[in-house]
């Protein structure tokens, strides 16, 4: 199956360098601009499936890109990782101890810990290949670290993976497909 998968536009969290998590924040105009800007690469594509997460900045990016005619299924799984305690403040999570590394399973602050946060973008994927066809094409629109833990699902992963590198990061309103 061919998956695709979209990060939502900037919001003032992302611009300020806030904490964001669960918090239902809308996009910014700079979001509203990224994701019109990913919408001619969106419009000619052909999806069987649309899923989005609940959140906000996620449902109206999804809004944007597709021009508002795709039939998006919201998913809970999809929500962005928790970051309990620190959402709202501008914290430098490196500061917390590594909230990403597996062995250490971080929750300090009620943040979900990464195990968690890998085994909901786990639990997705298997929704997903048993719901549909090897042959379909599925949009998802959702956030930058539970697309970063869906990322290392599919390409696979141990105890030494940098789950927070520079280079598995989303930017925001980037698009990347994966082969499922």
């Amino acid at each position: 199956m061919n998956l695709y998968l979209v990060r939502h536009g900037q919001t003032d969290f992302n611009k300020g360098e806030i904490v964001q998590g669960i918090s239902d924040i809308p996009l910014n105009g700079t979001g509203i601009q990224q994701a019109r800007a990913l919408a001619p690469k969106i419009k000619d594509l052909e999806f069987d499936a649309y899923y989005v997460s609940p959140l906000l900045r996620a449902r109206q990016t999804a809004e944007i890109i597709t021009d508002g005619k795709a039939n998006f299924q919201i998913n809970n799984l999809l929500r962005e990782r928790s970051y309990g305690e620190i959402e709202g403040q501008k914290v430098d999570l490196s500061s917390l101890g590594d909230v990403y590394d597996r062995r250490a399973n971080i929750s300090t602050y009620g943040i979900e810990p990464v195990r968690d946060l890998l085994a909901r973008a786990q639990e997705f994927l298997d929704q997903l290949k048993a719901t549909h066809q090897h042959t379909d094409s599925i949009l998802v629109v959702a956030h930058g670290a539970l697309l970063r833990a869906m990322h290392f699902c599919i390409i696979g992963y141990n105890d030494d993976t940098d789950f927070h590198g520079q280079d598995v990061r989303f930017e925001n309103c980037e698009m990347r497909k994966y082969k499922v």
